[in-house]
């Protein structure tokens, strides 16, 4: 069932992201179950959303390219899709 995550570190901002994430978003666009990536601030700062095919498929990819290349840990929020629709 397809997830949307959404991810925020304590203490990282809009520069932080825009300097650690070019590497990351360009690999991230040939993982297996990956669907769509977006940043943005809130009122809780920064946020990372991310809808993958299953959190399996994103567990295996944040676990490996993400937690070792982001100096803060990341909190997640996982929601089931009810329902997505693809152009």
């Amino acid at each position: 069932m397809a997830v949307l995550i959404r991810h925020r570190a304590q203490g990282l901002g809009i520069d932080d992201y825009d300097r650690i994430s070019p590497p990351l978003v360009e690999q991230i666009k040939q993982q297996p179950g990956f669907v769509l990536h977006v940043a943005f601030e809130d009122s809780q700062g920064l946020c990372v959303a991310e809808i993958w095919s299953s959190q399996e498929q994103h567990d295996a990819w944040f676990n490996e390219a993400v937690v070792p290349n982001v100096p803060a840990e990341i909190k997640q929020e996982v929601i089931q899709i009810h329902n997505l629709v693809e152009p």
